[in-house]
């Protein structure tokens, strides 16, 4: 048997780990422009592919496979016809090291694991599976003899929590032995239900992402802006101090920040001349359609600021609200200045991509013009630019050579 296929989510954990390491449709279109509806067909398609991936009910309530690691045979005689019985199919081990071969081999629905094993630490075994890039969306669940133990788990005898247990990664549940076996399914199905959201939210922005680098074929100078993208935002993040959660933010609006000109001709998008006044307004208008091409999806929630706003300028010349100064969102900022490097590094129909001492001279005009955030743009020369040409060639990102 093979190994199933899940969705590889995009990870922003190898970028900064390295860094820190290191310290033609106009006439349609413009109609809809007139009627105030922006892309609306191009918009509806696309929301109907988004909707595709909403779990179903059914999907969440389907049986699943189970890996059970415990070596009380005792315990697992009787858990395994109960599991069975609903229709699951249960693989039991009884130390840690058959856990991890299964686990190179299968992927499984829901793990249980006991917290004593003789060849290790159940946490420990939660932890490898929770930090690998296929197993983080598996949903674990921890086998402990009742709510004395999960506090000997979380905290020290003095109350403080145990320094060797923040550093790993946490089960999703704690489920006591001793709970009567016909509860455990009910467990068991609740914790799969979660896994298979978590999935099929990870399959809708996989996909979201794709389409965004689907946008760049169309130009093959173009290739690679996303993960660039990506890649710099991130490392730009972790140098002034987000967290987690906003590195994950920039991370997805690398990629997804522009993928609302999914909606605009490519005549315009590649047009040479001087646009006109009317196709600046269409142009502009990606902010916006981005940002309601993924309002459906609710783990991007972070992320739909970041869109609409990622051409703002500080001095309120911007688009699409004429935000000034804090009023931009901070993430959006922190986006804006690789996001400007990158597209100076490109190829454009009306200029030759530039050098770096090119870039950065023209951002630093910029920034004293009042566009740009100077400390941002101050973290962005001094930490983030040394080295990085390697790092994006390393990635197989580099600039595309004209």
């Amino acid at each position: 048997m093979q190994r199933r296929a899940r969705c590889r989510v995009y990870g922003y954990t190898n970028s900064v780990e390295r860094f820190k390491r290191r310290s033609a449709a106009g006439p349609n279109f413009l109609a809809c422009l007139e009627c105030n509806e922006i892309g609306n067909i191009a918009f509806s398609n696309f929301r109907s592919l988004v909707l595709k991936f909403k779990v179903l009910p059914m999907q969440a309530q389907r049986p699943g496979d189970i890996l059970v690691v415990d070596s009380d045979g005792v315990f697992t005689s009787g858990l395994s016809p109960v599991l069975s019985a609903c229709g699951h199919t249960v693989t039991v081990c009884r130390t840690a090291a058959e856990a991890r071969y299964e686990l190179d081999r299968f992927s499984f629905d829901v793990v249980l694991c006991a917290r004593h094993l003789p060849d290790g630490e159940g946490q420990q075994l939660c932890h490898e599976l929770k930090s690998s890039t296929e197993g983080s969306i598996t949903p674990v669940g921890l086998l402990v003899s009742g709510a004395r133990e999960i506090d000997e788990i979380m905290y020290r005898p003095s109350g403080m929590v145990a320094k060797r247990q923040i550093e790993r990664v946490p089960p999703d549940e704690y489920l006591s032995r001793y709970l009567p076996l016909d509860e455990m399914p009910a467990r068991v199905q609740t914790l799969m239900r979660i896994g298979r959201y978590q999935e099929e939210i990870a399959n809708s922005i996989g996909t979201l992402m794709k389409v965004a680098e689907g946008i760049e074929e169309q130009d093959k100078r173009m290739t690679g802006h996303c993960k660039r993208l990506s890649i710099m935002a991130v490392e730009l993040g972790a140098v002034l101090g987000c967290d987690e959660f906003q590195l994950t933010a920039l991370e997805r609006a690398g990629y997804l920040h522009d993928i609302g000109k999914v909606a605009i001709p490519g005549a315009v998008i590649s047009k040479s001349e001087r646009l006109s006044p009317r196709e600046m307004e269409i142009i502009q208008a990606h902010c916006v359609l981005g940002e309601r091409l993924c309002a459906d999806v609710a783990a991007l929630k972070p992320v739909l600021p970041i869109i609409r706003h990622h051409h703002e300028r500080a001095d309120g010349t911007g688009y699409p609200d004429r935000l000034r100064g804090q009023e931009i969102p901070v993430l959006a900022q922190i986006l804006s200045i690789p996001d400007i490097y990158d597209a100076l590094r490109m190829w454009r129909p009306y200029r030759p991509p530039m050098n770096e001492a090119q870039a950065i001279d023209l951002l630093r005009q910029e920034v004293s013009r009042g566009y740009w955030n100077r400390l941002i743009f101050d973290a962005f020369i001094d930490q983030v630019l040394p080295g990085l040409d390697e790092r994006l060639n390393s990635a197989h990102v580099l600039w595309p050579a004209i």
